[in-house]
């Protein structure tokens, strides 16, 4: 059974504290717009709703990381395994376990490899203009 403090740790964590009276008021048809006001049952059933909201969110992030890793050692060629990719997260971001890492990390670490990407892109388009530029001159 769910508690109003976990619901409204929960609530605070997807950042939606300001428009707490709001939600409440909706989801009870406008029975009440105070938390303090939830029956048992419907803070389990907002409880249930955020969780997996959330679980659904950090799941998305946690792949684009690993697709944006991937991305990059497919610029550079190499080829990796899920695992090597998730250990580079790990040891870029400074936790123990890649399902650690928190949901504002993954935004950050997600940037960051797609920048990495981006410069080895036009790394790789300098250098092949400089070499097509030295073929001409030979």
């Amino acid at each position: 059974m769910a508690t109003l403090k976990k619901l409204m740790t929960l609530m605070s964590k997807e950042g939606v504290t300001n428009q707490r009276a709001e939600i409440i008021s909706s989801f009870t048809n406008g029975r009440t717009d105070s938390a303090k006001n939830l029956s048992p049952d419907e803070i389990d059933t907002l409880c249930d709703f955020y969780e997996r909201n959330s679980n659904e969110l950090l799941n998305k992030k946690r792949k684009r990381v690993i697709a944006a890793i991937f991305g990059m050692f497919k610029k550079m060629n190499k080829t990796v395994t899920t695992e090597y990719v998730k250990t580079i997260a790990c040891r870029a971001s400074k936790y123990q376990r890649f399902n650690d890492i928190p949901s504002t990390r993954l935004d950050s670490l997600y940037s960051a490899f797609l920048n990495a990407q981006r410069d080895l892109h036009f790394a790789g388009r300098l250098v092949e203009g400089h070499i097509s530029e030295q073929q001409h001159y030979n």
